[in-house]
């Protein structure tokens, strides 16, 4: 004959109200963590990735709606600027070596004229680029990526 089942075991309450306690504690400290976690992200994509990015030293704030609708007009002043950065790029190659600065920059005449051409493209601008380009090839320095596409 076969031996009856045995009876489970007896559950004691003291043990179910610890082992409820239990899984209310790390309910809790989940919900906790959670909510750290959550903050600490928030920290990372708001506080640290979403900053305002600056470019040649201006900030997105120093560049007013009116000054960037002037330019789209008229680029003769981001030209200028372009060619006035290239030139002190050339100026304090040239310094450094000892040269004689005026040996591979383009006269100011010739970045005037180039400026009034209101564009890149023109003879004018491309004969100043040049100089610029023979500047840098002599003293090995990079080729500036952003140029004025005008």
């Amino acid at each position: 004959m076969d031996a009856p089942d045995p009876a489970p075991p007896a559950v004691d309450p003291a043990e179910l109200r610890r082992l409820a306690r239990l899984v209310r504690v790390s309910l809790v400290a989940n919900l906790l963590l959670g909510v750290l976690n959550a903050g600490t992200l928030y920290a990372l994509v708001v506080v640290f990735v979403d900053e305002p990015a600056e470019v040649d030293g201006l900030a997105p704030e120093d560049v007013s709606i009116a000054e960037t609708n002037a330019r789209e007009m008229d680029p003769r002043k981001e030209m200028r600027e372009f060619f006035e950065r290239m030139a002190d790029l050339l100026d304090q190659a040239a310094r450094r070596h000892g040269t004689n600065p005026a040996d591979v920059l383009p006269a100011q005449a010739e970045i005037d004229a180039a400026v009034e051409t209101r564009t890149m493209h023109s003879e004018t601008s491309q004969a100043v680029m040049d100089k610029f380009k023979q500047g840098f090839d002599f003293y090995d320095l990079a080729w500036p990526s952003v140029i004025p596409e005008r």
